[in-house]
């Protein structure tokens, strides 16, 4: 058996997490739809199938990798985003893509949460202050962001040559995150069995929606992490509507990765330093700034104030889950994990669905919509957390 050192194991832990981090054929999934004759509402629809499959199985998934294996889970996770995009590649029709993307939904919900999870136990056997843990888990998000930034620019090129070599070849880093996956020496707390597995995922949900403290946390994480989401199929529309060239749009999401990416770099300076509800409202008040200053006046210049949502799309990455980790007993990390983005998950069924209907009326009020559904949901979570 290989010797269990701790220091190795959170560099597997970051390479495994930074392998899966981005897909590579993103950049040029919607004309590879368009290609197979979907329509906008099938790409939607497909789109939903993912996040439905993903939020049903999160929860009871991440009990199983608690109280089995989270290494286990999390490179089964792995190979079959893997298979999914191999066959992906393959796709001619709406059901084949909607069987893909479910596919890919499951093997997402059995590795969400493993990494993190299993940051945490290996940062903790070598400091029990939780600082080297949120120091770890800040460069994590910092390599992911990376990760992302150079599988998106090799995305573009590879599917200039071919749609289907570039969807295939993205399943090359999900093998690779597979094979750091089983070189980690997982010891981590079991969670104990006390009843049937529906009962005690029951009871767990029961314990910990039970705790005040960590059901604001959890709040916090949902409306940080969604800020920046439900508005992200609305960008290309917004440059486009300044007058950005179709050809170089692709350099928004590049410079807005980037900002992400300094997102994380400049929320790991802070995120020991600073209170848990100066953490969570950096990133709303980012978001609102722009989104105003945008609806206000978009132009070929306020259209650069995007970047902000990167900024806060970074911090939140760093600084949110943190936070909620910090409420949960060992054994049970990963399922509350799973139960938060479940929350996040609900958050943004809704959110995208009216940001994007209003998107429809006219672009700009997206922006709107983004601040009249976040921001009063901000505040009292920015308020409870303050009296802590």
């Amino acid at each position: 058996m290989r010797k269990n050192n701790p220091k190795r194991n959170m560099r597997l832990v970051i390479l495994e997490s930074a392998a899966t981090a981005g897909i590579l054929a993103v950049p040029i999934m919607t004309p590879f739809y368009l290609s197979i004759g979907l329509n906008q509402e099938q790409i939607a629809m497909s789109q939903m199938a993912f996040t439905v499959v993903v939020m049903l199985l999160n929860l009871p998934l991440g009990w199983v990798a608690d109280r089995f294996s989270r290494k286990w889970t999390n490179v089964i996770g792995d190979l079959l985003v893997a298979i999914a995009l191999l066959l992906y590649s393959t796709a001619q029709t709406f059901w084949f893509t909607v069987l893909c993307e479910s596919i890919c939904g499951i093997g997402c919900a059995l590795s969400q949460g493993v990494d993190s999870t299993l940051l945490k136990h290996f940062a903790e056997k070598e400091d029990k202050s939780g600082k080297l843990f949120k120091d770890k888990y800040g460069k994590m998000t910092s390599c992911n962001q990376i990760a992302s930034l150079v599988v998106m620019l090799l995305g573009g090129p590879i599917g200039a040559i071919s749609f289907r070599l570039a969807i295939a070849i993205s399943a090359i880093p999900h093998i690779l995150g597979a094979i750091a996956g089983m070189l980690i020496v997982d010891d981590s707390d079991k969670l104990k069995a006390e009843s049937s597995p529906l009962k005690d995922i029951a009871s767990l949900v029961r314990r910990n929606i039970g705790n005040r403290k960590l059901r604001l946390r959890i709040a916090a994480f949902a409306v940080a992490r969604e800020v920046t989401h439900g508005i992200i199929w609305v960008f290309t529309p917004l440059m486009l509507a300044v007058g950005v060239p179709l050809a170089v749009v692709s350099m928004g999401w590049v410079i807005n990765s980037i900002a992400a990416y300094l997102g994380t770099k400049v929320a790991r300076r802070f995120v020991k330093k600073l209170p848990a509800w100066v953490l969570f409202i950096v990133p709303i008040a980012l978001v609102g700034t722009a989104s105003l200053i945008m609806f206000l006046d978009l132009n070929m210049i306020t259209i650069c104030l995007y970047a902000l949502f990167g900024l806060a799309q970074g911090w939140s990455a760093t600084t949110m889950m943190p936070l909620v980790k910090e409420e949960v007993c060992a054994a049970e990390q990963s399922s509350v994990e799973s139960l938060a983005r479940v929350f996040a998950q609900l958050l943004y069924i809704g959110a995208v669905w009216a940001i994007n209907r209003t998107a429809d009326i006219d672009t700009r009020y997206a922006l709107l919509a983004t601040i009249l559904i976040f921001v009063p949901l901000a505040i009292p979570i920015a308020c409870k957390l303050r009296k802590e």
